[in-house]
């Protein structure tokens, strides 16, 4: 595990261990994490996803970073719009940096983000509907203000949302809210609130390890036949 900074973002990787398939599954960590964060997951993760867990743009401490500033005094502001949308536009071209560096194939794109890296998951999935069709949103909303104005090519696009019910930074009806755009576009959702805060338990880990199995199963049986 290096940190690599050949590219625009600085990242590490875990390689595909067997098969050819090289299938890019891109982690972005929430706000004060790095990218080491969400990469314990990899573990417990097919080995035949090419793993790529990225650092945040703006340090906030030692081995502390963000992707926009955040005002945990005022709700209404937040999300510092200006700065979301510069680092959506940044990490959808790592993507396609990315693939063409590690030579992936150009199969659908899968990306991971808790609190910070979910809400911008949101709109860096929509912005990329062509290329990304699973989404791991953990601790996070959709947030309007960041979403491209046109999205197309949402068919297969399918989204795993997991709450906690008791999460003081991001309150849980703020999630639910993004539940009925997905259902408007006719977005298939996995959505379920945990017995927890901001943070995952066991049982959402569990449910979200056997959600990724299941739907790579499916997505590896389709893009075969």
């Amino acid at each position: 595990m290096l940190l690599k900074n050949q590219l625009s973002i600085k990242h590490i990787i875990k390689k595909t261990v067997c098969g050819n398939e090289k299938t890019l599954f891109l982690m972005i960590h929430g706000y004060g994490s790095n990218e080491k964060d969400l990469f314990s997951f990899q573990k417990d993760i097919p080995e035949n996803f090419f793993i790529i867990s990225i650092q945040g743009i703006y340090s906030v401490g030692t081995n502390k970073y963000s992707w926009y500033d955040i005002d945990f005094d005022n709700k209404n502001q937040f999300i510092n719009i200006i700065q979301a949308k510069k680092t959506i536009e940044e990490i959808s071209f790592f993507i396609h940096e990315a693939i063409e560096e590690y030579k992936l194939k150009n199969n659908p794109v899968w990306i991971c983000g808790f609190s910070q890296g979910a809400i911008l998951s949101y709109a860096i999935a929509l912005k990329n509907s062509d290329k990304i069709k699973k989404v791991i949103a953990l601790s996070g909303y959709l947030e309007n203000r960041i979403l491209p104005k046109q999205i197309n090519h949402y068919s297969d696009l399918e989204f795993f949302i997991s709450h906690g019910k008791y999460d003081p930074i991001i309150p849980v009806n703020w999630a639910k809210k993004g539940l009925k755009f997905l259902k408007e576009k006719k977005i298939l959702s996995f959505y379920k609130e945990y017995e927890s805060g901001h943070t995952l338990n066991h049982l959402n880990y569990q449910d979200l390890i056997n959600w990724i199995k299941e739907k790579h199963i499916k997505n590896k049986s389709k893009y075969e036949s």
